[in-house]
């Protein structure tokens, strides 16, 4: 029987809930606060005066307050789905999703704690939970949001025609979370990865007529760039960003995506100051460890930055997945007592610069000592590369289309010692399953020129030039120095058939400089000192590469040339072709000019091993160093100018002496197969001696920067 104090505290409630319930809530908190002062564990009033304290603002507070409530009563479920809803609002995805499970398990047909139950295990990368969870709260009632979080799980395991089944009975149902763009923007997404893209394009044509929402603008100019209508594209992203209300979301996706695909299509009006833009939004995210960035930090590397900017622009991209990476590493922890496992994480094991430069590597790995395993998350092109690469390891997991849950939990169970993230943040890279932590050490190699500012990764491999021990600093990871170059190289490249010069369009006396690079590397600056050398060079050419059919690309180029008093005639372009076919362009080329901030990569290792000079200049960051790195490799460090106007003066001379020019060609063709360079089986038992050196550290429990020599 309950004592008189606490029949009166339970009367005085019925009255201040009557108040809270007609609005009057200042009233009923301090009736709720009263109660509390005579009865501290009257764990109502701590619910319901907490859901108050949160409607004030005061979340981490109220969090106390129903928290104190169910240590003391923890049978109520609508309690536990209230906590859950307060975790959600203050981040703590976790916490709320054990509240969700604890409230259902007193009171199963709570539909809608099922339905937030099905949207933080998306927001969680679980899309099989999501889809249970999904389907319970649908057998609650049937809702729109319901369909729609069982069309994102089922999207998310790929069954891309259920997922569509479900967004019909989404649309018959009504609205979703009050987002118009929602439904169609996903419809849009499933149609594209069936292949009906031209549907997909209908379906974005169709709501955009209605609301003109910057998601569907965005998803409607990656199809056009899908299909190289990059004027549509760029219309589409500049009104996206005009329309953008969202700066933590719209405004940095469409940003990023507006100011790579101008500098991809050289359309240099107007990027000055968009870059300007990025760099200010970047900067904005420094020393905030609560907010995570949509600013994507691979073209930061083409833009002007320092080392120091592009580390705050790693760490605020890595910030998308510190949920998983906060939580503890499972099991097993300790590295294998024989052969050390090293999985390879990539979606580059294909014809790509990546496996181009990584398949000598995975065949030369030491099997005594290593055993090696892929994690392939790309495409199978069925190229000759491809079943190179396959057959180079040990175990070769086509990991296409999995969760990164599901592929985390492969690379546990698989006990791979040393995980080494071959894609940063680069396009398709796998980083939720890095983030998952499944191996006791991560890396990063080659794929991301900079620090990837991320927590869950420990090393990142470069060499005394790209990352010299004195720019640390700048990296969150720590670094690995390799001896020579840190760039593996393949010492199998098979170079075609020389190609007709005339078919080519390359006059016969003219000298031909070249640069193979991606267009986005092609800034103003570099595009202008292009200009001077082809002034100061009358019978100079200009050689570039883009796909056939990318005729935007090569008229804004054509008409930048023109604008600086250049015939665009004297730039020449050459068609992207099968790799074997294009190693033999470079057998035409005089000299390769190379680009900045972001210098040519595998493109001057294959211009070195044709035999192609490569001229550049040394910049500040990893990116804008390795042609430096891969030029002292093969020991013609004369190539390398100190600055913009001797990379200039250089180029000029280098036309104008031809003996001189020949010579130079004929030393690195004597010298380029000997040199360390292209030595893959050096580099490999380098690399090797790396991961000896990491599993030393890692069992020693100490981290600090490795020098192989």
């Amino acid at each position: 029987m309950k004592d008189t104090r606490s029949l009166d505290a339970d009367r005085r409630f019925e009255h201040a809930f009557a108040m809270h319930s007609d609005g009057r809530h200042a009233e009923a908190f301090a009736l709720y606060e009263t109660i509390l002062a005579s009865d501290p564990h009257h764990a109502p009033a701590l619910h319901f005066s907490g859901l108050l304290l949160h409607q004030a603002g005061k979340t981490d507070d109220a969090i106390a307050r129903i928290e104190r409530s169910l240590a003391i009563d923890d049978r109520p479920a609508d309690v536990w789905s209230n906590a859950a809803l307060l975790y959600m609002a203050a981040g703590r995805a976790d916490d709320a999703m054990r509240a969700l499970e604890a409230a259902l398990k007193r009171e199963p047909t709570l539909g809608e704690a099922w339905l937030n139950l099905a949207s933080l295990r998306l927001e969680s990368d679980d899309p099989i939970g999501a889809e249970a969870a999904a389907r319970r709260a649908l057998s609650c009632g049937e809702s729109p949001q319901a369909w729609f979080n069982l069309a994102l799980a089922l999207s998310a395991q790929g069954r891309a025609l259920e997922a569509l089944s479900a967004l019909d009975r989404v649309e018959a149902g009504g609205a979703v979370a009050h987002d118009d763009a929602a439904v169609p923007g996903r419809r849009a997404q499933l149609l594209i990865a069936l292949g009906r893209r031209d549907d997909a394009r209908g379906v974005l044509d169709r709501a955009l007529m209605h609301v003109d929402h910057p998601a569907l603008r965005i998803e409607r100019a990656r199809l056009a760039e899908g299909r190289n209508d990059c004027a549509a594209a760029l219309a589409d992203y500049r009104a996206a960003l005009a329309a953008s209300t969202n700066a933590a979301a719209n405004d940095e996706t469409v940003l990023s995506e507006l100011v790579f695909l101008k500098k991809r299509v050289a359309d240099w009006k107007g990027l000055q100051e968009l870059q300007s833009r990025f760099r200010d939004g970047v900067l904005s995210h420094a020393n905030r460890s609560d907010d995570a960035s949509a600013l994507t930090p691979f073209s930061f590397l083409s833009d002007p930055s320092t080392r120091a900017e592009q580390r705050i622009a790693g760490e605020a991209w890595s910030r998308r997945w510190s949920a998983a990476a906060s939580q503890p590493m499972r099991e097993p922890k300790r590295l294998s007592e024989g052969r050390l496992r090293i999985g390879y994480l990539s979606a580059d094991l294909h014809e790509h610069a990546t496996g181009v430069l990584t398949v000598g590597l995975f065949e030369q790995h030491d099997r005594a000592a290593f055993e090696v395993f892929a994690y392939s998350t790309g495409p199978d092109d069925q190229s000759a590369l491809r079943r190179r690469i396959v057959a180079a390891f040990d175990h070769f997991v086509d990991a296409r289309g999995w969760s990164s849950d599901r592929l985390a939990d492969a690379i546990r169970a698989d006990g791979i010692d040393i995980l080494v993230d071959l894609k940063g943040h680069t396009e398709r890279a796998p980083t939720a399953t890095m983030a998952a932590r499944p191996a006791p050490i991560q890396v990063s190699y080659l794929g991301y020129p900079a620090t990837m500012g991320a927590s869950f990764i420990d090393y990142l491999i470069g060499d005394a030039i790209v990352t010299p021990l004195a720019h640390r600093d700048d990296y969150s990871e720590t670094l690995v120095q390799l001896p020579g170059s840190y760039q593996i190289n393949d010492d199998r490249r098979v170079i075609g058939a020389t190609p007709d010069r005339k078919a080519l369009g390359l006059p016969d006396e003219a000298f031909v400089y070249c640069c193979f690079n991606n267009v986005y590397k092609i800034g103003t600056s570099v595009f202008d000192a292009w200009m001077r050398i082809l002034r100061d060079v009358p019978r100079g050419v200009l050689w570039l590469l883009t796909r056939a059919d990318d005729d935007f690309t090569r008229n804004n180029l054509r008409r930048e040339a023109m604008a600086r008093g250049i015939d665009p005639a004297r730039l020449v372009f050459a068609d992207a072709r099968p790799h074997t076919e294009y190693l033999a362009l470079y057998r035409h080329a005089d000299l390769l000019l190379d680009t900045w901030p972001y210098n040519a990569h595998t493109t001057a290792s294959d211009a070195l091993w044709v035999g192609c000079p490569v001229l550049t200049t040394i910049g500040d960051t990893f990116a804008g160093r390795v042609a430096a790195s891969l030029l002292s490799a093969v020991g013609m460090l004369e190539l390398i100018a100190t600055g913009r106007e001797r990379y200039i003066a250089m180029a000029v001379e280098i036309a104008f002496d031809r003996a001189g020019s020949r010579a130079l060609r004929e030393r690195l063709l004597a010298s380029v197969r000997s040199s360390t360079l292209f030595d893959t089986a050096m580099t490999t038992r380098a690399i090797e001696a790396a991961y000896r050196a990491m599993a030393d550290q890692y069992r020693s429990g100490k981290r600090e920067p490795i020098s192989i020599s």
